[in-house]
């Protein structure tokens, strides 16, 4: 559940490789802004969702998102089941896009259930102003691409599956070149992993057991259960080893 969203100067949030069940995975409750290059990302993630609640959603927006300056946020490679991938609460919220390089990148997600629609918005909630740009592209349900008929404004880039779009294959910002031929990137120094990413993310994260001390500015807190967290965002990181989030 996040109160609101502001990454700016190149900063990140990034969620990836997390495992939810519930109405929502992660609920944006109030306005959410990603400027002056930031990024914000959901990747990798699976979620199990319920049929019994209306809109359950990977991401459910009850505010306004605006993206500007260069921003980005990539939403793929996760796994919906009885879930939208992304919904908006109601209709006069927006997803505003605004200036170069910025670019919303919704791709190679899953979808398990056909009773439930992938996204859930009206193409109005999408607002594009050149040269912005919203690209979307071979989010599967079962072995078929999902139909995305009447659900985009015609602004929006729609491609296929076996069809290379830099913007979804490359954080661009961080790529020397595409390979449209095997769609893969080639990085700029200091940018990491296959789409070259201003960070990097090992398959295991394991600190120094000297830097596991839960009080200290770079100390993780280990193996607890929590029903709450309260992160200081002027922290450089914040780190959970073993725990459990129980709300």
């Amino acid at each position: 559940y996040v109160y609101g969203v502001d990454v700016r100067n190149g900063g990140y949030f990034d969620v990836e490789d997390n495992k939810m069940s519930g109405a929502n995975g992660i609920y944006f409750s109030d306005e959410t802004t990603v400027s002056s290059a930031g990024l914000l990302r959901v990747a990798d993630c699976t979620f199990i969702g319920t049929a019994r609640f209306l809109n359950s959603a990977l991401l459910y927006l009850d505010c306004s998102v605006t993206l500007e300056g260069g921003a980005q946020w990539r939403v793929e490679g996760n796994v919906a089941g009885a879930a939208s991938v992304l919904s908006i609460s109601y209709s006069w919220y927006k997803i505003k896009l605004s200036d170069s390089g910025t670019t919303v990148s919704l791709a190679n997600n899953g979808h398990v259930c056909s009773r439930v629609s992938f996204t859930n918005f009206f193409p109005s909630s999408i607002v594009v102003t050149s040269p912005a740009r919203f690209v979307v592209g071979c989010n599967l349900q079962g072995d078929e691409e999902v139909s995305y008929d009447d659900v985009f404004p015609e602004e929006a880039v729609v491609f296929g599956c076996g069809t290379c779009n830099d913007d979804a294959a490359c954080y661009m910002p961080g790529t020397e070149s595409v390979d449209r031929a095997s769609c893969s990137c080639s990085c700029k120094d200091g940018w990491h992993g296959a789409s070259c990413l201003p960070f990097e993310v090992p398959d295991t994260f394991v600190p120094p057991v000297a830097e596991r001390a839960v009080d200290g500015d770079t100390g993780c807190v280990v193996n607890q259960t929590l029903a709450e967290i309260t992160l200081n965002m002027w922290k450089p990181h914040h780190c959970y080893v073993g725990v459990t989030f129980s709300g």
